[in-house]
């Protein structure tokens, strides 16, 4: 936890913080949506890479979100390339009817166990409910997708960047607190290693086009640093019991 900020520029510079944190989040969660074209544009316009390079040298993770920079504009990317990319990690099964990268989470913190990933999904969801957050409409995918839980981050990461500049919004402040370290503890912590090693294996083993592996390996690679570099500053999340699928015991 850090130290509660008392003057104007300590509060602007912790709105800063939290405003950088939820640029990099928004942008890793948007790079692990299926890029149609317009999300595509997006991701690769040349304010919104700038604006990645500027939030990562605030939060000093400057080194992986150049390698992510240089991969959105590369020449030989475009969206059909990175949609490609995508349909051949997580979109469709190999011959042995697996996915070479599985993105929900549930399938690598409980695994086989259906009744605990049915209570590890339901507690994503309830995050979703709690904060008022919902999938966009051409969303489909179940709630314990990456890009659902690294938007959750951004989302709460905006809005503390909103209430820890508040002096009058403590209570709200330490809730977000909290919600971010069950997220970062509860669901991301053991997530994101497995799939950024399945990923990685998947890339080696794989077609996939270099310019889309690029995006996909550096994405995974800045969520883990942001991830990790989250949980040092975090307070313990409430204990949830691991056989209950991650619930609050």
């Amino acid at each position: 936890m850090t130290d509660t900020p008392t003057t104007p520029e300590e509060f602007e510079a912790v709105k800063r913080r939290h405003g950088a944190r939820a640029a990099l989040y928004a942008v890793v969660a948007g790079a692990f949506c299926y890029p149609e074209t317009d999300r595509f544009a997006e991701l690769t316009a040349a304010d919104a890479v700038e604006s990645l390079r500027e939030a990562a040298e605030r939060l000093g993770v400057g080194d992986a979100a150049a390698d992510l920079a240089a991969a959105l504009t590369d020449p030989e990317l475009d969206a059909e390339t990175l949609a490609d990319g995508y349909d051949a990690l997580f979109g469709l099964p190999g011959d042995d009817g697996e996915y070479p990268v599985v993105p929900y989470e549930a399938a690598y913190t409980v695994r086989d166990d259906l009744s605990a990933k049915q209570r590890r999904i339901a507690t994503v969801s309830g995050l979703l409910e709690a904060f008022d957050l919902d999938r966009a409409d051409g969303f489909h995918e179940r709630h314990d997708h990456v890009a659902v839980e690294l938007e959750v981050m951004q989302v709460l990461a905006a809005r503390r960047a909103v209430a820890e500049a508040d002096p009058d919004a403590g209570g709200e402040a330490r809730s977000l607190e909290l919600a971010e370290a069950t997220v970062l503890e509860t669901h991301l912590a053991d997530f994101l290693p497995g799939l950024a090693h399945d990923l990685g294996a998947a890339v080696e083993e794989g077609d996939v086009s270099r310019a889309a592996a690029d995006v996909y390996v550096a994405a995974a690679d800045l969520a883990g640093e942001l991830v990790e570099r989250d949980r040092a500053r975090h307070p313990d999340p409430p204990e949830a019991d691991a056989a209950n699928g991650g619930e609050p015991a």
